[in-house]
């Protein structure tokens, strides 16, 4: 007998009964943290594929659907799964099927469905608004349909509060959930979810490094009719390097010559561009110290960038598009490239071999991974397990300290999703393509977004210079931005340590366009004289003169020490700044000047 639960929760702000929920679409489900509507399946009454629950829930806009069946699985391939909603609550209309009247049948395997109203209308993804992650293999799904749509262009899908939700595998023997005879309703809660806080596109920081990658849909910087989209985005992010795919007809130094005119350097300076493989370019304002194919024949370039001392490190990118689109082919080839990424890795990590990276070197790889079938792909970046060892060798942790590499699910901007590629034309439905993957343990994620200029409202897209469709017109890919962090650049070593805290004038001052501070942090009471020096959390923070935050220099826990950083302003204009030291109840500040 399957089980039918209606759950509900209380909310502790206003003590009524609720069930919206803010989504983030994602793919993860970890934000489905409060009881929901939900039903039950039994184990092991499916066919080839087995439902076991689905949940349901909504925000002002979108119906939000957490389904779960095993084994693992591509939801939009190679299956007859089906989605059927009452939408007007009346088993009279539309369809029936299994005692409800529904207006809307979804197949998923074939990324179409029908809509039952005044007449029978096929309609496609853009219809209803159709969003589902991960785009990977996966027994968990999140999907989405918006609230107020006109699948055939006139009447809307929902126009009852309550409606009904059945789940059907067409193939033989196939699963339903609910069982025959059995009706799950939902009810759609108008209680508000919190207002989304739009991320700010900024960087107001500017010790952040910000590395960008960017699918620019067959060399679309370099067309006349599309240059002005793609120069309002770059000079909006203003990124430091840019991993761009799909430049298949365009040289580096074309690319380069782009940039510059879109993206001025200070001083007459150029960018820096190189394109090894067969479509990827990357430009970087910094020199490049050596590139490398990583897999010949495939697209993927990994570069060492010369960043300026005040990081205290260079970085490698592994520039990245990998093998397009869907079939067994094609997900073998993306399983090979993934490897050769890890095997690259591994062999910078050793010495000796094709390459070595000075220990602890940030690397990040980046780009359109295309992947849209097996997880096993996303799961080699991650973890470093390779598949093909005979081709590649044996896998291992890919990070410095022998651990994971962290996966950056960036957010859109102006929406709780993070789909990174959307073509309404197309028969598949937005999916999350373009990734970054880094070595966490020696850099940290600061901020990481996508931007769709689409759906941004108008006082946003004025702020930031952007025009409606910006995006939608640049490419089919969003820019993915994230800014890392670094380290505490240096540490001046001595045998006496600090009696005292102390924070000194910076040199030189004034100065053009970085200069350097030093600070002394004394042994912790707590450290018990043992000479370690226990740690203390210590900020440098720089401040315009109306007391704006310009940069943090230094957020972290340090033990005893004499320390220096060098702070770069080159994206400041010239005028008195302030710097401030803060540890506990200790604050010092002084000022200083950046002159042009």
């Amino acid at each position: 007998m399957k089980k039918f639960l209606l759950l509900v929760f209380l909310t502790y702000a206003n003590f009524s009964f609720a069930q919206s929920l803010p989504i983030f679409l994602d793919g993860r489900t970890n934000d489905w943290n409060e009881p929901v509507p939900t039903y039950i399946d039994n184990a092991g009454d499916g066919n080839q594929f087995d439902f076991r629950y689905f949940s349901v829930t909504n925000d002002e806009l979108f119906l939000f659907i957490r389904l779960n069946l095993t084994p693992e699985m591509k939801l939009l391939e190679n299956n007859q799964l089906t989605l059927y909603i009452d939408g007007d609550n009346n088993s009279e209309t539309g369809v029936l099927i299994n005692g409800i009247g529904a207006e809307l049948e979804w197949n998923f395997g074939d990324r179409n469905g029908t809509f039952y109203k005044n007449g029978n209308f096929n309609i496609t993804h853009p219809d209803i608004l159709y969003r589902s992650l991960p785009t990977v293999t996966d027994t968990t799904y999140e999907i989405a349909i918006g609230r107020v749509v006109l699948p055939n262009g006139i009447d809307s899908l929902f126009t009852s509060s309550t409606i009904k939700i059945f789940f059907e595998d067409k193939a033989s023997n196939g699963d339903w959930m609910p069982n025959s005879g059995e009706v799950f309703e939902y009810t759609f809660d108008n209680t508000p979810t919190p207002p989304l806080v739009p991320i700010d596109i900024n960087r107001y920081d500017t010790t952040l490094l910000r590395v960008m990658d960017y699918n620019v849909l067959q060399d679309g910087l370099l067309d006349p009719n599309r240059e002005e989209y793609f120069a309002r985005i770059l000079q909006a992010i203003q990124p430091d390097i840019i991993c761009f795919n799909e430049f298949f007809g365009s040289s580096a130094a074309q690319v380069k010559n782009k940039i510059n005119q879109i993206l001025p350097l200070p001083n007459g300076a150029s960018w820096n561009a190189v394109k090894l493989d067969q479509g990827n370019v990357t430009v970087s304002r910094y020199p490049f110290i050596q590139s490398w194919e990583v897999y010949p024949g495939h697209r993927i370039t990994a570069s060492l960038v010369d960043l300026p001392s005040y990081y205290n490190s260079d970085i490698m990118v592994i520039n990245s598009h990998y093998k397009c689109c869907g079939g067994t082919t094609n997900d073998e080839k993306r399983q090979k490239e993934a490897d050769a990424t890890i095997a690259f890795i591994l062999d910078a990590k050793t010495p000796g071999g094709a390459i070595d990276l000075p220990e602890n070197t940030p690397f990040v790889i980046l780009g359109d991974l295309n992947l849209v079938r097996n997880r096993q792909q996303q799961t080699t970046l991650i973890t470093g397990e390779i598949i093909n060892t005979q081709l590649f060798g044996n896998g291992a942790p890919p990070d410095w300290d022998d651990t994971d590499l962290q996966d950056l699910l960036a957010s859109q901007t102006d929406r709780r999703t993070a789909y990174t590629w959307r073509d309404d034309g197309s028969s598949f439905p937005p999916g999350r393509l373009d990734y970054q993957i880094c070595s966490n343990s020696v850099m940290s994620v600061e901020k990481a977004f996508l931007i769709q200029t689409e759906v941004m409202s108008p006082d946003r897209l004025a702020e930031y210079g952007f025009q409606q469709n910006d995006t939608k017109n640049a490419s089919d890919h969003f820019p993915n931005v994230t800014d890392y962090s670094f380290s505490v650049t240096s540490v001046t070593e001595g045998n006496n340590q600090p009696e005292g805290f102390k924070l000194e004038q910076n040199y030189p001052n004034p100065f053009n366009p970085s200069t350097k501070i030093k600070f002394s942090i004394p042994e912790s009471p707590l450290s018990g004289g043992d000479g370690r020096g226990g740690l203390q959390l210590i900020k440098l923070v720089v401040y315009d003169l109306l007391g704006n935050e310009v940069a943090t220099l230094v957020n972290k826990e340090l033990p005893a020490g004499n320390y220096e950083i060098e702070f770069n302003a080159s994206n400041l204009p010239s005028g008195v700044y302030f710097y401030q030291l803060t540890a506990g109840s200790f604050i010092q500040t002084k000022k200083m000047i950046l002159i042009r």
